[in-house]
């Protein structure tokens, strides 16, 4: 049996880089003590398996593999979700973070298009769902699937996305090179930081803005029922804002378009913001708002 080197696993390719609190980090904009960022996942599977399969998984010994179920929710992620996602942040006059699929830009088009003509980010979410960075075997392969999508989604905004999350979000070695060298300024990959912090690659900076795993996603809250979501989410946003008063916090909650996008959790979403504009010292922010007040700060 092989041995694994867990020290050297460890400490991954840009892990030494992640600081503590920078010194010149004592608010958000505005002397705000948190910084909320609402990201709405806009995804695409060529061959749906995760995000169905967990709980409707396909009848063993299939002979027919194409996974109808799936393929519907992202249909009507595209067609109802996202549309209903969008009015919410607008209803309130928050602007959110669209992470969408290469694909789901090429083949909805009108969506992004429209997302970033209310003034949201668009951002990019690799080519396809079903093919993942960790599957490609070198860094040309990836290179391919991301240059797809930000030419998908240039084409239909007319601007160059400047942030990246894998699907997943699970990266690959070379996902940071790429995202540096293709002139992204954040990344969505890692849970790993309270705060934001810079990634020096290769003589070029990427913001990581952060994920939320585990706990503050629609797909973690749904199965706790409406009321029980919602809760769960308020008392997140409490314990955040509680530890806010002694140092800036950042929070966000994610919900994909064939999930959070339903009627039930998308109401959820409207009476959470609701919640959250009760409180005083809170910034809402794009991820590439927040990445530019970073690099403002720490040089681009």
């Amino acid at each position: 049996m092989a041995s694994f080197d867990f020290v050297k696993a460890y400490q991954w390719n840009y892990r030494p880089q992640i600081p503590k609190r920078p010194a010149w980090f004592t608010e958000w904009p505005g002397g705000n003590r948190i910084a909320v960022t609402f990201t709405i996942m806009h995804e695409w599977e060529s061959k749906p398996g995760w995000a169905t399969m967990r709980r409707f998984p396909m009848p063993p010994n299939s002979y027919h593999t194409d996974d109808f179920l799936g393929l519907g929710a992202r249909e009507y992620g595209a067609n109802f979700g996202i549309w209903r996602l969008l009015d919410v942040v607008d209803k309130h006059g928050v602007k959110a973070t669209v992470i969408s699929s290469g694909l789901t830009a090429e083949l909805f088009p009108d969506t992004v298009r429209e997302a970033r003509k209310r003034g949201h980010e668009v951002a990019s979410h690799h080519w396809n769902q079903t093919l993942q960075p960790p599957s490609y075997k070198t860094k040309e392969e990836e290179r391919e699937a991301i240059l797809k999508s930000i030419a998908a989604i240039e084409k239909a905004t007319g601007e160059r996305p400047l942030g990246y999350m894998s699907p997943g979000p699970r990266p690959s070695p070379f996902t940071l090179e790429l995202c540096a060298e293709l002139g992204f300024i954040w990344n969505g990959d890692y849970s790993d930081s309270d705060i934001p912090y810079t990634i020096n690659v290769n003589g070029a900076k990427v913001v990581s803005v952060g994920y939320v795993r585990p706990a503050y996603t629609d797909n973690d809250i749904m199965e706790l029922g409406l009321s029980g979501g919602l809760q769960q989410l308020k008392d997140e946003f409490d314990a955040h804002y509680e530890e806010a008063q002694r140092h800036p916090m950042k929070f966000r909650y994610s919900m994909h378009n064939f999930t959070g996008g339903r009627p039930g959790l998308a109401k959820v979403f409207d009476n959470f913001i609701d919640y959250v504009k009760g409180h005083s010292g809170v910034w809402f922010c794009r991820c590439v708002d927040m990445a530019n007040f970073w690099l403002e700060h720490e040089g681009r």
